[in-house]
């Protein structure tokens, strides 16, 4: 049995993990800044944060995890995400401990993945003994 301040410490970060993920869910780029992040994205052919503009992956970086490229999951709070999956990221970097609880991919640990410039969510890292990959929220991303 784990000591009591550990119990609460987790019950804390599962709360403001949920809490955070409630303002996140509810953000959206406005339309003129969505525009310019779609123009940058297409001009230099690059996938990029769609709250900031900061560059997150490029195209060729997609990959399919068990057959698939894009994979929906809910989170135990019953948050639903539709992610793609990379096998590598630019400007995107792990923000959390290595957890193996409620994993979408078996066999995988993961990681919250946040964008280096703006902080937003952008998704996961999820790694293996043998293999990982970048699981990045679709919505969050604006495609060339």
């Amino acid at each position: 049995m784990q000591p009591f301040h550990l119990l609460i410490e987790r019950e804390f970060d599962v709360y403001k993990e949920m809490m955070d993920m409630k303002i996140i869910c509810k953000q959206s780029p406005d339309n003129l800044y969505a525009e310019e992040a779609k123009k940058l994205s297409k001009d230099k052919e690059i996938i990029v944060c769609a709250f900031c503009h900061n560059h997150i992956a490029d195209p060729s970086k997609q990959i399919a995890i068990h057959q698939s490229f894009r994979h929906i999951f809910a989170n135990p709070h019953g948050y639903v995400f539709e992610i793609g999956c990379f096998s590598d990221v630019i400007n995107c970097c792990p923000a959390s401990t290595l957890s193996n609880e409620f994993p979408w991919f078996i066999g995988y640990s993961w990681q919250i993945g946040i964008c280096t410039r703006c902080s937003t969510h952008l998704g996961w890292y999820f790694s293996s003994e043998s293999n990982s990959f970048w699981g990045l929220i679709l919505e969050k991303l604006v495609f060339p």
